[in-house]
């Protein structure tokens, strides 16, 4: 009997989070400029190992790559056919850089202090002041993920 119960509290709460999860409040943007590059061997990798390195842990998170002129890779993950990131990778042998470059149907804006939706629900001390570009929080995470990819991939490399 306490279990059927407990059991239609569980389900009653999770139709009630529905609309909440849904209107999560946009979030400051992480970039990850100038990571080190590690590798279990401590020796000096080549550029093209980097990018290797890149290539496989983005394959393994999901994201698709295009590779730009200058050496760069625009990194994109498509979630469900909603929402759409992409990310600017920049890699030298000593170093890489993820940083935001676009996204659709991520509550995305420039200025944190133009978005009242900020304002207004993050106005706690970690957030009072912040201008910079906020983006749905589930970004962060997503970005993060192919971060502790790619450290992992140089590791084996």
């Amino acid at each position: 009997m306490k279990a059927r119960l407990l059991l239609a509290i569980l389900f009653a709460a999770t139709l009630g989070a529905g609309p909440a999860l849904a209107q999560r409040v946009p979030v400051p943007i992480i970039d990850h400029p100038n990571l080190s590059v590690a590798n279990s061997s401590g020796k000096p990798l080549q550029a093209d190992q980097v990018k290797q390195a890149i290539q496989e842990a983005a394959k393994a998170k999901g994201w698709s790559l295009a590779y730009e002129p200058s050496g760069r890779i625009l990194a994109t993950l498509v979630v469900r056919n909603k929402h759409t990131v992409v990310v600017e990778i920049a890699y030298a042998p000593d170093k890489y850089s993820i940083m935001y470059k676009d996204s659709v149907n991520m509550k995305y804006a420039p200025d944190a202090q133009a978005d009242p939706r900020v304002n207004t629900a993050n106005s706690g001390p970690n957030r009072s002041g912040y201008t910079g570009g906020v983006i749905h929080p589930f970004y962060n995470n997503w970005v993060g993920e192919l971060k502790e990819a790619i450290r992992v991939q140089l590791l084996k490399t």
